[in-house]
């Protein structure tokens, strides 16, 4: 046992540089500066390698040239407010009112709920609203200002090659309903509240001075808006438009209603505001039709939906034909002005989506020229060439000798949508889609399965070591194996993935192991947020690591090949990073977190009848609203006006799992939990407040097992005090049974920011030292304790300000022990004069890397999750 405690581009191709050299030596950006740049300066790398200030380089010629100067829509509405003397709430009659209104507006009642609401006594008679039905109030919402466009439906007629009664052929009418996406644009760039998270040109990011180690994030750091703008004239803007779209089902238990939403947003946004859904910055263009095409035979049914999906998404893009090509002059969030040209640069969807959008059968890939039975290796194949396809399709259409490629790339006979729309390349434009392709397909569907295949058992065996797993605070506990799960979301993979590689360990031969690592590994990679060349070749190496031990799969006789489309995939993850930033800015997930909003709630909202999408539209036009003039409050006064919105881009899981917390408040421990930054600053999260009584100490032996926790305590004290007689002093006060010491129930270390998994927040860590206690209610069983396992620090830090990851790699210089209590010296100690001003820990020691010598919890470095030595069999 122990203790212890704005960018505006040179007109020459330069790196920036303190002296103004121009020889291509890069220089460091600085985010206080309005171009982001200072002088070059020492300081150490953060955790990932990368340096805090990375060197930039600015595009070779002036880009995003400014032409006017003019107020923006939110500095134009202050000030018409001002000029007729309008309070800034208006029409609303207090900020009171206001506030009761966008909650009205946004909590999903209904009209007569909203109706029974305010004819309530109590809210007639105390808070006296200037609005006393739903029908006023929803007047009263209309009359705010508007968003993205007016909507506007177009109706198309099908017709088909089955006949009716009379011998004609069956027709369909559908409704196409949709925004102008050049004035989706025009709001999305010119939205104030997203001046800070807007660029308009791009740029090259260097991790080192020399430029040779490139950096991938945001979509200006890739290649693609580069190589755009270089084609279009001097002094453009460039608008990298994203779209996505996938069908959904609105009709929760039975019913056949269904909508298919068509996302945008732009590249210029930083990708980490585009992913939250309460920014707003991911919008609704539009709802394609779901039509059943009964008029068709079934043989032709799939290849009429594809016409009719390319029919509705070239009407909905028109706009962006003439915008893509001269250009569209658009007042800038910093309100500048810029001739803008839009251009399809990326579009999000799943397998089955991206082949109806590139226009080839499902079992081809829809980017590249890869023939089916080579999918399974690591064999190069160039992307199909817009131009070409658009050629072989015209060929088709005429009734002209069919090309081979037709037959060779699993090609359709239709019109693409995207053959008219300048500089795009929609082969390229398709990126990663990590949910389906990688969490959801190559994991959990076929790498699990191949594995439960290779393993003796493998089904129950799986099962035991899932259901054995140790818990860790972190990581979900599957508490009944994973055969039995019905409803899986990302969150499962995730935290299935985390510890998969130690289920399998033991269980399957060598070869399989190594599989398993190559495929984990190559997921981890291709979820980094922050890329280099260095971790891209990596990635690749990873891959190649898959392909060459996969074969041990077919020598157990569980496949006969790997040729399925999410085994390809994977060859296209690392140019599409280059060209277009990290695949964290292209996830399906974030679509699908929208519909919940665009789709489900809106459908909620309506009467349920064949003309919900209009009303559906209504609703989002109302929502729009709200939002917009709650982002103009909050841009006049900040300080008083903060969103509402929830920012959770993950669905709830209705048969959430065990992740290790514990849920129950322990008596006799401090309310508050001990916080430890990894910079060396440490504080409580909020001032501790001390239970009625704290535990003896005596009390801790026996809740905590904290075995001779006197005897430890004073040796410890005596140790750090040694040479010192004030402190020898100070150490020898007697530490009783019934001395009482103060408790806490977690510590949180903030870990190092790693831009790979996380560029905006600060890691935390939670370290648990919970023992088992009562359930919250009589009947509940006790909660289990919860003692974290950690990895400890070998020497105590030299100074308040050392690293924790000065060592030189891997777990040199750490020992993995388990946390039983973190408290406080006792009342009696003077632990100021002892020079202990952190709590400490009581740890038991678990088999060491080398022998240490602990000291205070400032030497725990993060927490660690052991995973258990199962050998051929679970027991």
């Amino acid at each position: 046992m122990d203790l212890f405690a704005e960018p505006e581009p040179l007109p020459d191709h330069t790196f920036d540089s303190p002296t103004g050299d121009t020889t291509g030596n890069a220089a460091p950006i600085d985010a206080s500066s309005s171009r982001n740049r200072v002088t070059v300066e020492e300081v150490p790398d953060e955790g990932d390698g990368l340096p805090q200030l990375p060197w930039i380089e600015d595009f070779l010629y002036p880009a995003a040239y400014v032409s006017d100067f003019v107020q923006t829509y939110f500095e134009g509405l202050h000030r018409r407010k001002e000029d007729t003397n309008q309070v800034p709430w208006f029409p609303f009659a207090s900020e009171e009112e206001w506030e009761l209104a966008q909650w009205l507006a946004t909590s999903g009642l209904s009209q007569g709920a909203i109706d029974r609401f305010l004819k309530l006594r109590i809210t007639r008679e105390r808070t006296r609203l200037s609005f006393t039905s739903a029908y006023l109030f929803w007047k009263k919402i209309d009359s705010l200002p508007g968003g993205f466009g007016r909507w506007k439906v177009e109706v198309l007629e099908a017709e088909g090659d089955e006949l009716d009664e009379e011998g004609k052929p069956k027709k369909e009418t559908v409704e196409l309903w949709m925004r102008d996406p050049v004035e989706c644009i025009r709001e999305l760039i010119g939205n104030p509240l997203l001046a800070d998270a807007l660029r308009y040109a791009p740029e090259h990011v260097y991790a080192d001075e020399e430029g040779e180690n490139r950096i991938y994030d945001n979509m200006w750091t890739g290649d693609w808006w580069w190589e755009q703008q270089l084609k279009l004239p001097s002094g453009a803007t460039i608008a990298p438009v994203i779209l996505a779209s996938d069908k959904t089902t609105l009709s929760r238990m039975s019913g056949d209603k269904s909508a298919w939403p068509v996302y945008l947003t732009i590249g210029n946004i930083d990708k980490a505001v585009r992913r939250r859904p309460s920014m707003h910055a991911t919008i609704l263009l539009g709802y394609l039709p779901v039509p059943k095409l009964d008029c068709f035979s079934e043989k032709r049914r799939s290849l009429e939906g594809a016409r009719l999906f390319h029919a509705c998404m070239r009407t909905m893009l028109d706009s962006l034909v003439a915008a893509g090509r001269d250009g569209v002059e658009m007042v800038c969030a910093d309100g500048r002005v810029r001739l803008v040209f839009p251009i399809l640069a990326a579009y999000i969807a799943d397998h089955p989506e991206q082949c109806l959008i590139s226009g080839c059968r499902e079992n081809y890939c829809p980017k590249c020229t890869v023939h089916p039975k080579e999918r399974g290796e690591p064999t190069y194949a160039p992307l199909k060439d817009p131009t070409r396809v658009s050629s072989i399709l015209d060929h088709v259409a005429r009734g002209d000798e069919t090309p081979s490629e037709f037959e060779e790339w699993g090609l359709k006979p239709i019109e693409p949508f995207w053959r008219d729309l300048p500089h795009c390349d929609i082969f390229r434009s398709l990126t990663p889609d990590i949910f389906h392709q990688l969490h959801k397909g190559l994991f959990k569907d076929h790498l699990v399965s191949w594995v439960t295949k290779a393993v003796p058992n493998g089904k129950d065996e799986i099962d035991r070591r899932f259901k054995a797993m140790t818990r860790h605070s972190g990581v979900r506990h599957f508490k009944n194996g994973i055969s039995k799960v019905t409803q899986w979301t990302g969150n499962k993979y995730k935290n299935m993935e985390r510890v998969f590689l130690g289920v399998v360990a033991g269980a399957a031969e060598k070869r399989v192991t190594h599989t398993v690592r190559a495929v984990l590994d190559y997921i981890h990679y291709s979820h980094y947020e922050t890329h280099t060349d260095l971790s891209l070749d990596t990635l690749h190496s990873t891959w190649l690591g898959f392909h060459h031990h996969k074969s041990v799969f077919v020598d157990l006789g569980v496949r006969k090949d790997f040729n399925f489309p999410k085994g390809h995939s994977p060859e296209h993850y690392e140019p599409s990073i280059r060209a277009f930033g990290t695949a964290d800015g292209y996830s399906t997930e974030l679509p699908e977190r929208l519909h919940i909003d665009y789709a489900k709630q809106a459908y909620g909202a309506s009467n349920r009848q064949d003309t919900y999408i209009k009303q559906m539209a209504k609703w989002l036009d109302r929502q729009e609203a709200v939002h917009r003039f709650a982002s103009y409050l909050q841009w006049s006064a900040p300080s008083r006006h903060q969103p509402l919105d929830d920012d959770s881009m993950d669905m709830v899981d209705k048969d959430e799992e065990d992740c290790g917390e514990d849920g129950e408040e322990e008596d006799g421990m401090l309310q508050a939990v001990v916080s430890l930054r990894r910079d060396g600053g440490h504080g409580t999260d909020a001032q501790p407040q001390h239970a009625p009584e704290d535990p003896y100490a005596r009390d801790l032996t026996r809740r905590f097992g904290t075995e001779h926790l006197t005897f430890y305590l004073s040796t410890y004290l005596a140790k750090i005090a040694a040479g010192n007689p004030t402190r020898v002093r100070i150490a020898a006060t007697p530490i009783y049974p019934h001395t009482r010491v103060a408790v806490y129930k977690q510590l949180k270390v903030h870990l190092p920011v790693l831009r790979q998994v996380d560029t905006n927040l600060s890691p935390i860590d939670t370290v648990h030292a919970s023992p088992e206690h009562p359930g919250r209610w009589d009947t509940s069983p006790p909660v289990p304790p919860n003692m974290s396992t950690v990895l400890v620090r070998e020497q105590p830090a030299i100074s308040a300000t050392a690293s924790p990851h000065a060592s030189s790699s891997g777990l040199e210089g750490l020992r993995v022990a388990r946390v039983r209590a973190i408290f406080k010296l006792p009342t009696e100690i003077d632990a100021g004069g002892l020079g202990v001003f952190d709590p400490l820990a009581y740890v038991e020691w678990f088999t060491p890397f080398n022998v240490v010598d602990p000291d205070t919890v400032r030497d725990i470095v993060r927490t660690c999750h052991l995973i258990p030595y199962w050998g051929k069999h679970a027991n």
